[in-house]
């Protein structure tokens, strides 16, 4: 593969990993802001229930916002890796579109390609883990013909 491929691959997935981060914190400061009620002024017992609520959002989001930057950092890292078979940080191109093993952000595309990202965690890399180039993988009623891994 083009190393140029990957690398545009890579640097928009970096900001759709960059999105999410955004998005993260800014729940993470919503729900902070509610949480952070003052306590002198406030006597209604739903108040505190919701002050509650809003603390366990806020705690969420957070363990969220913290993966997020986990990925990020992946995916920083990845700019400075290639592969050879598909593993965590592949990006493979297929006869029909493109897929990026490691995170899972919205569908874009580049070169007039889809480009789909998952997890290794999900089910989908079984079929593709360990393949190389030349190597057919069959999802549900469709048919990938691998063409490079990088």
């Amino acid at each position: 593969m083009k190393i140029m491929k990957r690398d545009l691959i890579l640097e928009k997935l970096i900001a759709e990993q960059r999105k999410v981060i955004e998005s993260l914190q800014q729940s993470v400061n919503q729900y902070k802001s509610a949480s952070d009620m003052d306590e002198e002024s406030t006597h209604d017992p739903e108040d505190f229930s919701q002050q509650s609520q809003a603390k366990d959002m806020q705690l969420r989001f957070e363990k969220m916002l913290g993966e997020a930057d986990e990925n990020l950092s992946f995916l920083m890292n990845e700019k400075e890796s290639s592969h050879h078979m598909i593993e965590k940080g592949s990006v493979i191109e297929t006869d029909k579109n493109f897929l990026f093993v490691g995170i899972s952000v919205p569908v874009f595309e580049v070169n007039g390609k889809e480009v789909i990202s998952f997890s290794d965690n999900a089910p989908i890399f079984e079929g593709f883990k360990g393949k190389k180039i030349g190597d057919s993988v069959k999802i549900g009623d469709h048919s990938y013909k691998i063409q490079s891994v990088g």
